[in-house]
């Protein structure tokens, strides 16, 4: 099998022209596809999120409380919300710009921007990648991974964000991998915390991986933007915010455990001229993601049972997330720990640093299928460097991220049949798989430390310009790999 795998890569790289041409083909069908249902839904579907942050931004603009209780205050229709604002002030402050267009034309700009962030986050990351066969196996993966996906579409007609925040990322990958310690290459992670602040652990991990320079002058830019938005949102916008977070949290943890169905609200979802309870229906990508989501419902019965058997109560629950939040840190920083030892930091221990939000984002308060799209920037950099071995393990991964990330979701939608489940063990499944692959990659530079010596850290990082195009002389150092970098210092020594 391994010696069909490697007959197969090797005649798809003296083919390439034709694989290029067949990728091109394809990635045109499914662009020019999922581009004219994106169409009809922007014209057919109104955006409630995109009004959320849109509204948000009016009131900051006015010096009223974005976060305000809906069901409690009415406001006049254009500062009127119709559900709860959980965005960072940071955030809305960045929608301002759309705040005085109309309804059609916000529609029509956040439409182009989230298509050209989409593209630009594989542009960007291409500069990383491998050439020749394995870039088009990544374009192809990334067409069918994220651009057919149900959860990019739900993004669209949603109005969510979480585009911007991977094109930030892959912005904040390529400053790591080239080790930029400039300011202009710290400002996309410093944004990138202000807009979500749950990847504030990346300050840690980026410290981990040695790049000082880097990690504190976003954290200084961070320190700075935040006081620039100061005098705009003022700190008691921020604290509403975080009240906000944390009743919302609240409210999920009840109802998790609530009797019977919540009544429905009067208000009507009729705002300046526009009805905004048209939505697209997506129940499998309504499956909320997070622990509290799978007590509540959301993805099984069967789960939220066995939830309920472990954590009885609201309380209960509600201390049982907390301690897996505090395990996942545990192990991001454990992972990360490894991942930065002996070696200078390649693709996977920059992929593990924006994977390590994702993990704690599990017992948030909600995660649904539209911030799947976070996690195209970790999955292409670990496919990257898993393309680029020629070996079994490298075409297994592929070929086993494509089955559960594109063809699984296909059959559930087509069938309607256990869709929530599906697309909710979708996601998990690549998460357990690239963490997986990040906790390996730690695990093997342990042993080659073991084995030559942490003494050979200097010198590697001192002779070795990139970890992405390995050498494949023979070892002379038993290791247990061919294309060791601690070996070849060992023969330069």
């Amino acid at each position: 099998m391994m010696t069909f795998l490697r007959t197969l890569g090797d005649y798809l790289h003296r083919r390439s022209f034709w694989l290029r041409l067949g990728a091109a083909v394809l990635a045109f069908v499914v662009i020019t596809h999922v581009l004219v249902l994106t169409l009809h839904d922007m014209e057919t579907y109104p955006g409630v999120d995109l009004r959320a942050k849109v509204v948000g931004a009016r009131l900051i603009l006015r010096g009223m409380n974005p976060y305000y209780d809906y069901r409690q205050e009415v406001l006049p229709d254009h500062l009127r919300m119709l559900q709860a604002d959980t965005y960072s002030p940071v955030l809305l402050l960045i929608y301002a710009p759309l705040c005085e267009l109309d309804w059609k034309v916000q529609r029509a700009v956040y439409f182009l921007i989230d298509w050209s962030a989409l593209l630009l986050c594989y542009v960007i990351l291409s500069r990383a990648f491998p050439k020749h066969a394995s870039r088009t196996a990544l374009w192809i993966g990334f067409v069918l991974l994220f651009v057919a996906d149900f959860g990019f579409r739900f993004h669209l007609e949603r109005g969510q964000y979480y585009v911007e925040v991977a094109l930030l990322t892959s912005l904040v990958a390529i400053a790591l991998f080239r080790r930029s310690g400039s300011w202009p290459g710290a400002l996309p992670l410093a944004l990138l915390v202000l807009v979500r602040p749950t990847f504030v652990i990346c300050f840690a991990c980026v410290l981990f991986l040695r790049q000082f320079r880097h990690a504190t002058k976003a954290i200084v830019l961070c320190g700075l933007l935040f006081a620039a938005s100061l005098p705009i949102v003022g700190l008691k916008d921020w604290k509403n915010y975080v009240a906000t977070v944390r009743a919302n949290q609240s409210e999920m943890l009840a109802d998790a455990y609530a009797q019977g169905s919540q009544p429905a609200t009067s208000s009507s979802k009729v705002l300046e001229g526009v009805d905004f309870s048209r939505s697209l229906s997506g129940p499998g990508y309504l499956a909320d993601r997070t622990l509290i989501g799978v007590a509540r419902g959301s993805v099984s019965p069967v789960l939220a049972g066995l939830v309920h058997r472990v954590a009885p109560s609201a309380r209960s629950l509600q201390r049982m997330n907390a301690l897996c939040l505090l395990l996942a840190l545990c192990f991001d920083l454990a992972v990360m720990y490894f991942l930065s030892r002996g070696q200078r930091p390649n693709l996977i221990s920059i992929a593990f640093v924006f994977l390590a939000p994702l993990n704690v984002e599990i017992f948030a308060p909600q995660h649904f299928g539209y911030c799947d799209v976070m996690i195209c920037v970790p999955l292409l950099l670990v496919m990257a460097v898993y393309l680029e071995k020629a070996n079994l393990g490298g075409w297994s991964f592929y070929v086993t991220i494509l089955l559960i990330g594109a063809g699984i979701p296909w059959l559930a939608f087509h069938f309607d049949k256990h869709v929530p489940l599906v697309s909710f063990s979708k996601y998990v499944a690549i998460l357990a798989v690239l963490n997986g692959a990040c906790l390996k990659e730690g695990w093997q530079r342990r042993q080659w430390l073991r084995k030559c010596g942490p003494e050979l850290t200097i010198e590697m990082d001192r002779k070795v310009p990139s970890l992405e195009h390995p050498r494949t002389e023979s070892c002379d150092v038993d290791c247990g790999r061919r294309e060791s970098w601690c070996c070849w210092a060992v023969r330069e020594q």
